[in-house]
């Protein structure tokens, strides 16, 4: 296992090497973080000798947080884009959760010949399509800064807590914000639009999409992940990694 690290606006990155291709990335969600996220899923025997690419998106985790920055979802998807670049590696699996979809989503649209197939589990589609992010973006970056982001971590579970604390709270704000505005188009019509091959997982409990059929009709395939919420990865890690497989078709 190695560690990447690059001169900022950067991130950094925690790899699983492996010796076969493609390699696969996960993009984990908001105030979250990669290994936190995916680490006991990446490792999963399932995904054996793959080389499997965890970055900490910026502001999150070790990454850097340059205030200069916008963080809008074209940012995070350009930072992604970078990295992946940098390590050369293209038509990658790519896996994002949550915020880490809808960015995976708008990389896939800007840069094609980084993406083979992607991956989603419940991300933002539409714009203000959410609920922390809502919660977050409606408060002034001041006063979020100021008491906000303590406000959610007192909230928040231990897992999620655990993250939020070493988030950038500017950036945390203004990458809630850029989610909830969406880019031009939308999520949704640019994963309509692509043509690799695409899954749509969601938790149990939360349930479909109510543009589940839409998105069927464009081709993208779904799957329900049993007895498990939006953050499935901890609820039901078996059937994730099993959902996993489907799309990739392992």
């Amino acid at each position: 296992m190695r560690v990447f690290s690059e001169q900022p606006p950067r991130l950094r990155t925690f790899v699983v090497p492996g010796n076969s291709d493609p390699a696969l990335v996960f993009l984990h969600g908001l105030g979250s973080a990669g290994v936190p996220a995916f680490g006991a899923l990446a490792v999963d025997p399932a995904f054996e000798g793959r080389t499997r690419v965890l970055p900490d998106l910026l502001g999150c985790g070790y990454s850097d947080r340059p205030h200069h920055l916008g963080y809008s979802l074209d940012d995070h998807a350009a930072a992604v884009a970078d990295l992946l670049d940098r390590q050369h590696l293209t038509s990658v699996d790519l896996v994002g959760h949550s915020l880490g979809g809808s960015i995976a989503v708008v990389l896939a649209y800007r840069r094609p010949d980084l993406v083979g197939r992607l991956i989603v589990l419940e991300p933002n589609l539409l714009p203000w399509d959410g609920t922390a992010s809502v919660d977050i973006a409606r408060q002034s970056e001041a006063r979020f800064v100021q008491s906000g982001l303590a406000a959610l971590i007192a909230d928040a579970d231990p897992e999620w807590a655990s993250t939020l604390r070493i988030t950038d709270p500017v950036a945390l704000h203004r990458t809630a914000v850029g989610l909830c505005v969406g880019p031009e188009p939308t999520v949704q019509s640019m994963l309509e639009s692509l043509t690799v091959p695409r899954s749509f997982v969601y938790g149990e409990r939360t349930g479909a999409p109510s543009q589940e059929h839409r998105l069927a009709s464009a081709g993208v395939h779904f799957a329900c992940i049993a007895d498990a919420g939006h953050v499935m990865m901890a609820d039901n890690r078996e059937c994730v990694v099993e959902a996993l497989r489907a799309g990739l078709l392992l």
